[in-house]
């Protein structure tokens, strides 16, 4: 039997409970298939891998947080954040946890590091046996659009811990040391409450030193930061996020005991976006990829509002909410934007049925023409037809050209 020795870990995994290591054996199992071709088994163990996290996403639960981790007084509605002496402008925000809001879409290597904080953050006592803490500080670095700020607010929730937001307009200030000053300020504000602080555009305060477009003010700016980054390891934990990591002087990195990069979705998580940002619509599953195709490169951002626009064009459109109309509502609101990088975007935009070829002929898709059928309206005969007329390839060869 083919990948016996993968199956044969992942049914020692599922027995022994150990839920971690079972999505690692059957993430082993999907990469074995893929290189072997069997596309039609990886689709299938993909779709098996997205409704499992769908179904954990559902019901988050709060982790309970040790007191020798997050130290000081409790944050109340009534207490004052820290302002700016010169302008009065306060120099953070404080959001509350409330219900649990749905769990982000990560792929699996940042769901995993995610979860891993989590677990370290509920459980010190299984790390101090083997003589470390759990990871007070955090970095969040990718590009704009990816869920940086979102998994902040995701960790306090989880935590049950306010989450002190730091204002980037109220900390840096025209006038010469006022921004070291404020910094030491919301660092002192959040060292004395149990809370998360979160620096986020961090770019802004943490730049190279050595940046010859800035002035000497940007050094004392630096030190006075990573001083107090250094006295927060003793109080709480520290998320910092930013969109241009390679702006970040050397030295913060290093105050950060984890980095996370969180990037564009891969197909597997764009496929969960898009079901998730289309409801209450519930396309067949073949209809969520072909869209999670269409949109690859793309944000979890830039998917939200594309499925919203998709969402209106078919309410306003008078077309039934099936497979015909959603596909469709997605050529036309792709027809409406400025410009399309992706290929396959590009061509639905222009040609659905150009598209319609490019998607019967791409075996990693693995789509039955029977699914592509009922996904986009066309007729099986019709789809035998585009398919073998392989039209998509004129217009490939016009694009590279």
């Amino acid at each position: 039997m083919d990948h016996f020795s993968v199956v044969q870990s992942i049914i020692r995994s599922g027995l022994g409970g150990d839920q971690a290591g079972m999505e690692k054996q059957v993430q082993r199992l999907l990469t074995r298939l893929e290189k072997a071709g069997q596309q039609k088994e990886a689709v299938t163990i993909r779709r098996l891998l997205s409704s499992s996290a769908e179904i954990r996403e559902i019901t988050p639960s709060r982790v309970e947080v040790s007191r020798s981790i997050v130290t000081g007084e409790e944050l109340t509605p009534d207490t004052n954040p820290p302002i700016d002496r010169e302008t009065g402008a306060q120099l953070c925000t404080i959001e509350f946890p409330g219900e649990l809001a749905t769990v982000p879409v990560y792929e699996q290597n940042v769901r995993e590091a995610i979860q891993g904080l989590l677990d370290e953050w509920s459980n010190p006592e299984a790390l101090r046996c083997v003589e470390v803490e759990p990871t007070r500080s955090l970095l969040i670095f990718g590009p704009p659009g990816s869920g940086k700020t979102m998994t902040a607010r995701h960790i306090a929730q989880r935590l049950g811990l306010p989450l002190v937001i730091a204002r980037i307009d109220g900390l840096i200030s025209s006038f010469l040391g006022t921004t070291a000053r404020n910094i030491a300020n919301l660092f002192d504000f959040a060292n004395r409450y149990t809370c998360v602080l979160l620096l986020d555009e961090f770019d802004a305060l943490a730049k190279q030193r050595d940046d010859p477009q800035e002035i000497g003010e940007i050094k004392r700016v630096v030190n006075t930061l990573l001083q107090n980054l250094d006295l927060r390891r003793e109080h709480g934990v520290t998320i910092a996020i930013t969109n241009h990591d390679r702006l970040l002087d050397p030295a913060v990195w290093r105050r950060f005991e984890t980095h996370v990069h969180i990037g564009e979705p891969n197909l597997e998580a764009s496929t969960r976006l898009v079901k998730r940002f289309l409801l209450p619509i519930k396309p067949d599953d073949a209809l969520v990829i072909i869209i999670a195709y269409c949109l690859e490169g793309r944000s979890g951002a830039d998917i939200q509002r594309i499925c919203t626009s998709l969402k209106r064009t078919l309410a306003l459109s008078g077309q039934a909410h099936n497979g015909q109309g959603v596909f469709h509502a997605l050529s036309a609101v792709l027809a409406r934007l400025p410009s399309h990088d992706h290929f396959p975007a590009k061509l639905l935009a222009a040609d659905p049925e150009a598209f319609i070829s490019l998607i019967t002929n791409d075996s990693n898709l693995s789509l039955k023409q029977s699914d592509i059928s009922a996904a986009t309206g066309y007729g099986q005969s019709k789809i035998s037809e585009i398919k073998k007329a392989k039209r998509h390839l004129a217009l490939m060869e016009v694009s590279n050209g």
